[in-house]
């Protein structure tokens, strides 16, 4: 473990080894590789100086630790809704096995986001000590500080190898308490911090509690925050008996895929699944007589997590409380946006006063945290507005279009919704009635009062239980398109033909086309399958997912929502509650479980990077193939719908296959030829490797001409 030493005072002075001081600032190179620079010979001596090479940097590797649910004893942890995480960090550390640990992609403003109070003697002086790294491979500087009292210590440029930084601090007269605190001004990446000590310069024990964080409070013994393990540093958190423990993973179809063995030092401790290579598993970890298993899955990718693609979204239910987590559970996938109702009646119970509830506040907040946009959807009437049903009269209409802006006004929103399937009588059992000409009014109210407070935020329309097209058309003809900046719906028929999305996207351009003269962006804001017993299984809801969500993608919408990422009911037998992309929770496990849909969701976004759709091609008879990115970097979603195929794709190198659970294999061509065999699960075809810590790019936006 490289472990790198850095000695402030308050002042930012470097302390040199007699303990003189000096304002000279140190440069990174010396700082980070201990090298003291070479003495040049005197002028009378004229010797021509021998140049010193300059060492190559060396990438530090990435920490084989896992970030865990669990409370750090005698530290205030930041809240999920201001920071996206503050915990443990088992495995990998600079002192025990526990390090604390903060991932904080969005921050609005300067938080302080661990502390701790120490006891310590008024007007004495002390030495302070800590440990820092974040998840970069070379030194960066980090949007964070450490404050001991009134002392600010600034953290020099950092990496993944831990750095030692230290500081004189001073208590003031009177004083017999010291707060010690981790405060972040900008997003931070990984920020660790260890073995925090703060000793009096005359001698005696460490004045923070807890310093090296190793007590923590915790009911489960599998901790993991996330059960997505990257591919690099697969490693779970375990709360074990101490001493020999074995593993072992079982495959997709029940195979021993890997196993090991491992060595528990301490009450928490982390477990190295060293070779396991991408794929989804059935995990289980025995020792003292004690055994746990769970689910997950390995995914390769870089970093924090799974780099965040904004053209896959998912619906959450965040009024219900297995929705507590359900930021962190959408950020592992990858998943950029969540769609959520916005209930009116819940957050305006006093005509013309918005008090939003605390399950919107708090939940939009976690997902602000982690940099996820919410699709708000304005649902649905309000009692002091009429029947509590649609709102029909004029006054409850303007009234619908100011709540509306109230929504847009207080969170941070990818598009406002205009209600939720009005054309199903389920929702809707209004005086009026599901026509489109009932839903205009609505809609334009909530685009004329929005664009008060908001100009730019996309007001989508639609959002109907199938695509009605005969809807559709009434709605364009009656002038929806003027108050729309996109258009949503909510296409279950394709059940039992996934690529039949293709044709309902292009029928919906059509009419847009025919009956308003322009066309708008196209988002799929609902659509899913249920898992339930006697139905799909698991791996066939997984393989429905990636081929409704590619022929869209294909297709030309610009968006893509999954219904949902929580199954409703534990119960596999019911239908409606088995949509989800986790399960929900189980017994001695911290974080839900991944479905393997779940799963296929991370895998088809990290297979992705980003990569916009190109075309779809011909490979072979009957043969579905979509490829994203261009010729020299790209990625292939192919699949057969009717049963096998054969793929032929000309190439002089090998490519890349990966299949629905992960498992890649190299194909070779013979004679400028890649054959593979396709069947109805998909596959993802890599022609060329991504460059390193490529960033996603950016889905195109589509233009918009005005309505006539």
């Amino acid at each position: 473990m490289r472990i790198k030493k850095w000695q402030l005072f308050a002042g930012g002075a470097v302390v040199l080894a007699g303990g003189l001081t000096t304002a000279i600032i140190v440069s990174n190179s010396f700082a980070s590789n201990g090298v003291a620079p070479t003495t040049r010979p005197t002028a009378e001596a004229q010797q021509t100086p021998t140049p010193t090479p300059t060492p190559e940097p060396q990438p530090a590797p990435e920490p084989q630790s896992a970030p865990s649910y669990g409370d750090l004893v005698g530290w205030d942890q930041a809240g999920t809704t201001t920071v996206a995480r503050v915990l443990p960090q088992v495995g990998d550390a600079a002192a025990g096995s526990v390090a604390a640990y903060v991932d904080a992609p969005v921050v609005d403003k300067q938080t302080t986001v661990l502390q701790s109070v120490a006891k310590v003697d008024a007007g004495a002086q002390y030495t302070f000590t800590a440990q820092v790294r974040s998840a970069t491979a070379f030194p960066e500087p980090v949007d964070a500080k450490i404050v001991v009292g009134d002392t600010e210590i600034p953290l020099p440029d950092i990496s993944a190898a831990w750095s030692e930084v230290t500081a004189d601090v001073r208590v003031p007269a009177g004083a017999d308490t010291v707060a010690v605190g981790l405060v972040v001004t900008g997003p931070v990446r990984g920020l660790g911090l260890d073995a925090v000590s703060l000793t009096a310069v005359t001698g005696g024990s460490n004045a923070v509690a807890n310093g090296s964080f190793e007590d923590v409070k915790t009911d489960d013994r599998i901790l993991n925050r996330s059960l997505i393990l990257p591919a690099s540093r697969p490693v779970l958190a375990v709360r074990l008996p101490e001493g020999a423990a074995s593993w072992k993973a079982l495959d997709a179809a029940g195979k021993v895929a890997a196993s090991g063995k491992a060595d528990l030092s301490s009450p928490i401790s982390s477990v190295d699944l060293t070779g396991l290579p991408q794929g989804y598993y059935d995990v289980s970890v025995e020792a003292g007589g004690t055994s746990v298993s769970t689910l997950l899955g390995v995914v390769d990718f870089d970093g924090v997590e799974i780099a965040k693609d904004d053209r896959f979204g998912v619906g959450l239910h965040i009024e219900n409380g297995i929705y507590a987590g359900a930021a962190d559970l959408a950020a592992s996938l990858g998943i950029g946006m969540a769609r959520n109702d916005v209930l009116w009646r819940d957050n305006e119970t006093t005509k013309g006063r918005y008090d939003f509830a605390d399950h919107y506040v708090d939940g939009f907040a976690r997902l602000h945290a982690h940099d996820i946009k919410v699709l708000g959807i304005v649902n649905y009437g309000n009692w002091l507005y009429g029947n509590g049903q649609v709102p029909v009269s004029g006054n409850a209409i303007a009234a619908y279009g100011k709540y509306a802006a109230a929504i847009a006004d207080r969170f941070d929103l990818v598009g406002l919704e205009v209600y939720n399937e009005f054309n199903h009588a389920r929702f809707n059992k209004s005086s009026c009635g599901t026509s489109p000409r009932c839903y205009v009014p609505l809609l334009k109210s909530v685009h004329d009062q929005v664009r008060k407070v908001d100009p730019k935020l996309p007001i989508i329309a639609g959002a109907t239980a199938r695509y009605e097209s005969d809807w559709f058309d009434g709605l364009w003809r009656a002038g929806g398109l003027r108050y729309s900046d996109a258009v949503s719906f909510h296409p279950y028929e394709v059940s039992s033909k996934p690529e039949s999305l293709a044709g309902i996207i292009d029928e919906a351009n059509s009419s847009m086309t025919a009956n308003g003269k322009t066309t708008r962006p196209i988002w799929i804001t609902e659509l899913g399958s249920s898992s339930k017993t006697g139905g799909r299984t698991v791996s066939a809801q997984a393989d429905y997912l990636v081929r409704t969500a590619t022929t869209a993608l294909a297709g030309g919408a610009e968006k893509f929502f999954w219904y949902d990422l929580i199954n409703d009911d534990p119960d596999p037998g019911k239908h409606e509650g088995n949509f989800g992309m986790y399960y929900q929770k189980s017994k001695g496990v911290a974080a839900l479980q991944p479905k393997p849909v779940g799963y296929a969701q991370a895998l088809m976004i990290s297979q992705l990077q980003g990569r916009a759709f190109a075309a779809s091609e011909s490979v072979g008879k009957g043969i579905q193939s979509h490829r994203f990115g261009d010729e020299a970097n790209a990625v292939r979603i192919v699949w057969s719908p009717a049963g096998k195929g054969t793929m032929t794709l000309k190439s002089d190198v090998p490519v890349a296959v990966t299949n629905m659970n992960g498992a890649t294999r190299s194909v070779a061509p013979v004679d400028g030829v890649v054959t593979i065999p396709v069947s109805p699960r998909p596959q993802f075809v890599q022609t060329s490797a991504a460059p390193a810590n490529s960033t996603p790019t950016p889905t195109p936006t589509v233009s918009q001409a005005p309505a006539e």
